[in-house]
Parts: structure tokens; sequence; C-alpha cells
């Protein structure tokens, strides 16, 4: 066979496989006649929805932890001076005060880690949020002396309590504008190792008002990003086909806005640093279509606050010293503040009410099955 007659062959064939792989894409990503219009983002930035402001802490916001440290000692019964010279030990590298932290729990009067098993430590009683503006929706119908009201809708009665018993935890203060230390740490570790969020809008004609399909998934590769850490737009993503983190809704589009009432459960695989997934009851959803041909979403459900209290204590006292504060402290404020599902014996909620905001930017999303082989495979 000639030169150019084997070019010409594995060309042929290379073009097969790319005319196979998109029509596999085309069954799978399929819309009703009617439904034209398609986007598909790739999540950017996923944060805890806070709206942090002065004045919203009784007293001024929680010590950091080297003042709660001592306060913690007060409350296993050290006195003043053995407190003083703890400290003083410290700073000339001693570590009785951090080995007293680690061990801080209690049972049958003997010392304990208290992360693992939290209830073994004495309750800090961390102050909590005295806000009124929160983001979020009114998951329980009812507008309680703890609702909120959403800085953007003006909707009454907002439930957000993992906001109300964070909020007061110097790194997981923050707003929409300037992003919390916590999750922005967070963040930061998760781009290079957590599979990325992809979201799907379909419609008649997503310009104009109507109903719509919206559509979460999980890519089979981390986030694509620009040298400056931001998202990078117009990249190709192949969709995991992994149902746990493949949910469908039905929503309403007007003005560029996306409602999704009642949307039952919200699942989606994370990763064990902030949580091992994250589940939400009783969902609801608000995604805004912007001008700019990026997306934004608010979800909100009830979550189990042991998972959450989870990705807290997982890493234990390093974790407290310079990443969280106080973790048993942050276990009593969920147990606090969990309002959703209570134990038929006990009456403890086992859940609370929480939402999460997202940033997404424009992407290409494929299946998995998609796959273009190298000429001669």
């Amino acid at each position: 066979m000639a030169v150019g007659q084997i070019s010409k062959s594995l060309f042929q064939r290379q073009f097969l496989t790319v005319l196979g792989g998109a029509a596999v894409a085309a069954a799978t990503f399929s819309v009703p006649a009617q439904a034209a219009d398609s986007r598909n983002f790739v999540v950017g930035w996923f944060t805890h929805a806070t709206d942090s402001k002065d004045g919203d802490c009784p007293g001024g916001v929680n010590p950091d932890i080297t003042i709660q440290y001592m306060k913690n000692l007060a409350l296993l019964g050290y006195t003043p001076a053995q407190i003083e010279a703890m400290a003083k030990k410290e700073l000339d590298g001693g570590d009785e005060i951090a080995e007293a932290m680690r061990l801080r729990g209690r049972v049958d009067g003997k010392p304990i880690e208290p992360f693992t098993y939290p209830e073994t430590a004495i309750d800090p009683k961390l102050v909590s949020g005295i806000g009124k503006t929160g983001y979020g929706f009114d998951l329980d119908g009812k507008d309680g002396p703890n609702g909120y009201e959403d800085p953007l809708t003006h909707q009454k009665g907002v439930d957000n309590e993992m906001f109300r018993a964070l909020g007061c935890m110097r790194t997981f203060r923050g707003s929409l504008q300037g992003r919390p230390t916590y999750w922005a740490w967070a963040w930061g570790q998760l781009l290079d190792s957590q599979p990325a969020w992809l979201v799907n809008v379909t419609g008649e004609d997503l310009t104009k008002d109507g109903e719509v399909t919206v559509t979460f998934d999980r890519a089979l590769t981390h986030l694509r990003v620009n040298a400056d850490g931001n998202p990078r737009e117009d990249s190709t993503y192949r969709a995991d086909p992994d149902p746990r983190s493949h949910n469908v809704y039905k929503g309403v589009l007007k003005n560029g806005e996306i409602t999704i009432k009642d949307a039952g459960q919200f699942r989606m695989l994370q990763n064990p640093l902030v949580a091992p997934e994250l589940n939400l009851s009783r969902a609801q959803l608000r995604l805004t279509l912007k001008k700019d041909g990026t997306l934004s979403a608010f979800v909100g459900g009830y979550q189990p606050w042991r998972d959450v209290y989870l990705s807290f204590a997982g890493p234990g006292p390093a974790y407290e010293a310079c990443v969280t504060g106080d973790i048993p402290g942050i276990y009593y404020l969920l147990k606090r503040h969990a309002d959703g599902d209570p134990d038929p014996k006990t009456g403890q909620n086992a859940t609370i009410s929480t939402t999460y905001y997202m940033e997404a930017v424009r992407a290409f999303v494929v299946p998995a099955a998609l796959q273009i082989k190298p000429a001669g495979n």
C-alpha cells in the first residue's frame, strides 16, 4: 500500500472513531426536540453560604485557639498559677498545653483524645451568630425566631442553622464577596484532587422564561485552572457515570433565574477534607444564568451534622490549632443548632439546615464512553 493510501486509511479510521464517539455523546446527552438549548458548566468555586457582618456575634467572635486553650485549661481545673506557668514554658518551646489539649477528654477521670469522642470534653460554650440576614431557603415553611431574611431574595424564614452555628468562628466568617478563610483554604486543597462538578441546564430557549431541566454530575478529572488559579473556561470534561453523583431536577427559568423547589435529595461525592459526601435532604436550589456566560447557584437542605463534624475532627489537633479552632466546641455548636430529623427516642436532631454557594464557568461535557483512540490502535 502506498504511503498516501496508508495516511488516508489511518485518517479514515481515526475519523470514524471520532464520529462513533460523537454518536455516543449525542445519544447520551440527547434532549427532546422542543428543548433545543443546552449549556454546560463546571464549578469553579464552592463554599458555605455566609453573610457575616459586624455586630452579629454577642460579645464578639470566639477567641483564637491560643486564648481558647487557656479557657479550656481552666475548665479542666487548672489554677491560674498553673496556667501561667504552662504558658511560660510554651514560649520556651514546651508542649504541656498542646499535650493537655490533645488529651482534654475524660472517661472515668482518665485523659482521652476528644476529637473522636467530643462528648468526653467539656462544652466550652462557644458563641453562635445572632445576625438577621442569611442566604438560603425556607425549608420548613415556618418563620421562627431563628429564621433569616435572604439578602438577595428578601425571603423570610430562611433556614441556615449551620451558618448560625459557625458564624462566630473566625475562619468561617465571610461573605459572597469576601471568601471565608476556611472555605478558601479547603477549596485550594481540593482543586487538584477532587473530581470537578458539572452542571447542565437544558430548555427550549434559555434566553426566555420557561421550564428547564438542571443536571448535576461529577467529572472523571479535576478542575482545570489558569495560572492564576481561576477556572479555565471552555475546557472539556468527561462525565462520571456513577449514579451517586447524578442529580436531575425540573425547574422554572424566569428573568435569568432558575428556581427548584422540593428537589428531594441532593447528593454529590465530595472529599473527606470537607465531607465524604454532600448529602442534603428536602433540598431547594436557585441558579442564575449570568449575562457574562457564567452561572451561580445556591443549594440548600438538611445535612447530617455529624458528617460536617467528621471533616473537622478527622485530622485532629493540628487541624484545630491551624485551621478550624476548638473542634469539640464546634461539635457542641452543631449539635445545639441542629434543627432537622429528630431522633424519636432522644429528640436530638440528626440534621442541620444549611446552604452552599457555587460559581461555575462554561464548559464542554462528553460522556465517559467518548474516547478518541490514537491512529493505528
